[in-house]
């Protein structure tokens, strides 16, 4: 009795333990919070998420019952200013004026849009989740500010899931694995990043995944089957967020299996049925709550949900492989290689070890924990490098290795402090490992917060990964956003216009945004010069992207840029001649020529020059409309080079509105050293193809 209560003591020091390093953590990501921008999907998911809730809660398949707001991006008098700095409603008008109705309740996306649309996408069960919070801290007890509200539901998670690992760790492996775990996974720069603001998919799995190996361990090896059934509602919220969980099979059945040999249970008929039945039960749990979360899937369950697994098909085998990363047996290296080199060192280094000891160390286990460790660790990366899989933008995408990758560290550590018998050695060895926790805590705080930007030694940070153009450097999914329009609003005059280079209105949320300010991307004024302010992400491809990218680029210096390792991740310009590079004054070709051909126009400019601009006037009376065209340039009229945007477009300058039209053409280059353009057209006989003059202009 004695030993069994002080077991229960440690038992409860070690769930309050894990509970104060989650609370810590908690807290720390509240306070980071504001740091972040808003996931560049946001849009296609928080929308669904309140639309289902709406209709959850009310019964209503519109917002007719709630005042109209948010209506038009463009008029000011609709929208109010939160101060993006605060995590709680700090606006321009009185609080009581501030709306109870979210930004992303919108009218024409409601419970009937999406009943027509969905399907091709990810299950709606986060999205509806993550609208809860906003429900209940923004519009209710009016706490958080709307947009931060949303965010908190995968900080909270994450925090749990911390606690998790310190708690399981503890259990399985003491102390000193547990503390090293828990380090790893707190301080893995993906996951502390992501999780303020990728709250409607990959955080959320990860989490769901975790709790769910955990309850199924915990009932198997206990013998207490109403864990098996709690791990069945872990399954219903995965699922109901995305059908990794379907790969977890993967991980349980072989450890599962190996268990109850070792444990010589499979002969146990009661036993095995208690586990079959309570296994059955689980699976009837989770597909119960993927099905009644998701009320697209209603009028026609069968055909609805084999179109979400279509969907999944076309994203995990559609993307066309890199052939720089053919591995053997025709699989992918990309997922291992971006592990390897966006993986801290010294978590790298003491997983490796954990590997090795898991895979030693299982044989002697009674619950062959280790194996499971070991399955979790490798099935999610085994599935995205198989023959013809496909992943895209890191590996965010299967976050769910990294859990299993801490708890494998932690392994590592406990097994070389073990080997060292010497106390003094001991103590040293310790030094050394908190002390590069510690260095990996100031790199953090160095890139903050673009932590999921973060490279390691191995290929030269952030900047090593850019000169070796490695698939995705930089790519952020809008963390930076939230700097770059701090700045804006702190710096930009009354009235500015402000534009993105490239991207769409939603990437950051009209609230974060100076109401004086004319947020439009109407106002891209290109070689013009018209003083808007641009802002974008930096990452691959980026700079050639399109012509007003490489313009600003090439030719201005930024007014503000958030750097990681001396690599623009955000970059704010202004576009005014008090901030170029270089001078963009252009002389006009004078001795230039063109030609009517089989396929267009050709333009020689009599010589090779930095090309500016091709002006045409033309007759748009009796003849055919432009359907498309596209550009080459070339230097001697042998090697020709395509440029990327086609026609017609009004994004090039979309302050000059859509080219060509009426009679009116301008096509800006960023000064290609080039002779000859050609000038491809559809229809060959389109009205640009009647010159009546045309002007061409290169810098000086």
């Amino acid at each position: 009795m004695l030993k069994l209560d002080q077991n229960e003591k440690i038992e409860n020091m070690r769930l309050k333990i894990a509970l104060l390093i989650g609370l810590s953590f908690f807290v720390a990501g509240l306070l980071t919070l504001t740091h972040y921008g808003i996931n560049w999907d946001t849009i296609n998911h928080l929308p669904r998420g309140q639309a289902y809730l709406h209709y959850f809660v009310t019964g209503k398949k519109d917002y007719s019952d709630l005042p109209r707001y948010f209506d038009d991006y463009t008029k000011k008098s609709e929208w109010y200013f939160q101060n993006p700095s605060n995590l709680f409603i700090d606006t321009n008008i009185p609080r009581g004026k501030v709306p109870q109705r979210s930004v992303y309740q919108i009218n024409d996306e409601d419970f009937n849009y999406f009943m027509q649309i969905d399907g091709d996408g990810h299950p709606p069960l986060s999205d509806i989740i993550t609208s809860v919070f906003n429900r209940v801290l923004f519009a209710k007890l009016r706490l958080i500010n709307d947009i931060d509200s949303y965010r908190i539901y995968s900080v909270l998670l994450a925090s749990l899931l911390v606690s998790l690992i310190f708690y399981w760790t503890s259990k399985v492996y003491g102390k000193l694995a547990a503390i090293v775990s828990t380090l790893s996974l707190a301080l893995y720069p993906l996951f502390w990043s992501e999780m303020h603001f990728n709250n409607e998919k990959d955080v959320p799995e990860t989490v769901f995944w975790s709790f769910m190996l955990f309850c199924l361990w915990k009932g198997l090896t206990k013998k207490k089957y109403k864990w098996v059934l709690l791990s069945g509602i872990f399954f219903g919220l995965a699922i109901g967020t995305k059908f990794n969980i379907l790969f977890i099979p993967f991980a349980i059945i072989p450890w599962v299996l190996i268990y109850l040999i070792k444990e010589k249970r499979l002969k146990n008929i009661k036993e095995n049925t208690k586990l079959i039945l309570s296994g059955l039960a689980s699976i009837f749990i989770g597909i119960t709550i993927f099905f009644g979360s998701w009320p697209y899937l209603w009028p026609d369950p069968i055909n609805r949900v084999g179109q979400v697994f279509a969907f999944y098909r076309r994203l995990g085998l559609g993307s066309n492989p890199d052939k720089n990363f053919f591995g053997p047996f025709g699989t992918t290296t990309y997922p291992i290689q971006w592990i390897i080199y966006t993986t801290p060192l010294i978590i790298l280094f003491l997983s490796i070890v954990g590997i090795f000891v898991a895979l030693l160390r299982f044989r002697k286990e009674k619950d062959k924990i280790s194996l499971l460790f070991l399955l979790w660790f490798l099935v999610p990366i085994a599935r995205v490098t198989w023959n013809g899989a496909s992943v895209y933008g890191g590996i965010r995408q299967i976050m769910e290795y990294i859990p299993a990758m801490a708890i494998l560290a932690g392994l590592g550590a406990k097994y070389i402090f073990e080997k060292f018998k010497n106390l003094k050695i001991k103590l040293v060895f310790l030094i050394i490992l908190f002390f590069s926790f510690s260095l990996l805590l100031f790199k953090l705080h160095e890139i903050h917060p673009n932590e999921n930007e973060y490279f390691n030694s191995l290929i030269g940070g952030l900047n090593g990964a850019q000169k070796k153009d490695f698939p995705f450097w930089g790519f952020t999914l809008g963390a930076p956003y939230r700097k770059g329009i701090q700045w804006i609003d702190d710096n930009a005059p009354v009235g500015a216009n402000v534009v993105f280079a490239y991207e769409l209105f939603p990437n950051i949320p009209r609230l974060w945004i100076r109401p004086d300010i004319n947020f439009h991307n109407g106002n891209r004024s290109g070689y013009l010069q018209k003083g808007e302010y641009a802002i974008t992400l930096r990452y691959q491809g980026t700079d050639e992207r399109s012509y007003y990218d490489t313009y600003l680029a090439k030719y201005l210096n930024p007014v503000f840029e958030e750097k990681v390792d001396g690599v623009p991740v955000l970059s704010v310009w202004k576009n005014d001649p008090k901030y170029l590079k270089q001078s963009i004054d252009a002389n006009l070709a004078l001795d230039a020529q063109v030609k009517n051909t089989k396929f267009g126009l050709t333009f020689d400019i009599g010589k090779v020059a930095k090309l500016w601009r091709l002006e045409i006037n033309y007759n748009d009376k009796d003849c055919k409309p432009m359907v498309e065209a596209y550009d080459e340039v070339s230097k001697d009229g042998k090697v020709w080079q395509r440029i990327k945007w086609n026609l017609p477009d009004d994004w090039r300058i979309s302050y000059l509105g859509e080219q060509p039209k009426n009679g009116h053409f301008i096509e800006p280059f960023v000064g290609q050293e080039v002779r000859f353009i050609n000038l491809f057209l559809n229809p060959v006989n389109t009205c640009l193809s009647n010159i009546k003059d045309f002007k061409i202009y290169y810098l000086k």
